[in-house]
């Protein structure tokens, strides 16, 4: 039944917040995103994003919609806070850690669940976002402390599951800020801010590294200016 409503009524609710997100996009951002053409040949893929504001979220999924279905991972608090529930639901976004205050085991218990929800997307060829900081960027470099296993547990499970890298430039606290002037005939001076993406296959990123080593080079990644090559 739980199929079946998602197969139908979810797909309609979805594709509701998309015309609405993606509205809200087009009027106050340029976007460009280069390379997104490449998940359409590429099934069941883990696309590992640069978190640069609270606007990746929803923007990546916007952009991505129509190229092939991605199911975000958020973290277990957000994803019950009642404000974003529905949202979270609608978008089939999947929970990720646990509350601090559970016992160790029931934490374990949880993750190994989480790990085999992730396999099973990417095995049915959706493609999960996963956010390697786990927040939201405070200073001006990506950081993946050495807790964050999230990646490197689904990797090392699964060594052949396709990676992509998604990285964000225009939007953030720490980055430039640029306008059109899109508004301008109300008499706004700056219009719409540009923001750029760009996704491309990740084929060097080892998960029988050491997590500690294995992060580092995702923090190298993920820090590398959209302009320069990997």
């Amino acid at each position: 039944m739980i199929r079946f409503l998602d197969a139908t009524l979810g797909r309609w609710l979805r594709h509701f917040l998309f015309v609405l997100v993606r509205t809200y996009y087009a009027l106050f951002f340029n976007i460009s995103c280069a390379g997104k053409h490449l998940l359409q040949d590429q099934p069941g893929t883990l696309i590992l994003a640069t978190h640069v504001s609270r606007h990746d979220g929803p923007l990546i999924a916007a952009i991505l919609y129509a190229t092939k279905r991605i199911r975000p991972t958020v973290h277990y608090n957000e994803y019950y806070n009642w404000s974003q529930f529905v949202p979270m639901f609608i978008a089939s976004a999947i929970p990720m850690s646990s509350p601090k205050s559970w016992p160790d085991e029931r934490r374990k218990a949880r993750k190994d669940t989480v790990l085999k929800i992730v396999h099973k997307v990417l095995a049915k060829g959706n493609s999960v976002l996963l956010f390697p900081a786990g927040r939201v960027r405070r200073e001006e470099q990506e950081r993946v402390p050495a807790y964050l296993t999230g990646v490197h547990d689904i990797l090392r499970a699964e060594p052949d599951t396709p990676v992509m890298l998604l990285r964000i430039d225009g939007l953030g606290r720490f980055q430039t800020a640029s306008y059109d002037s899109f508004w301008t005939f109300l008499g706004i001076k700056k219009g719409r801010r540009h923001v750029t993406m760009d996704l491309r296959p990740l084929n060097d990123l080892d998960p029988s590294m050491e997590v500690e080593a294995f992060n580092a080079r995702l923090e190298e990644l993920l820090n590398t200016p959209i302009t320069h090559e990997l």
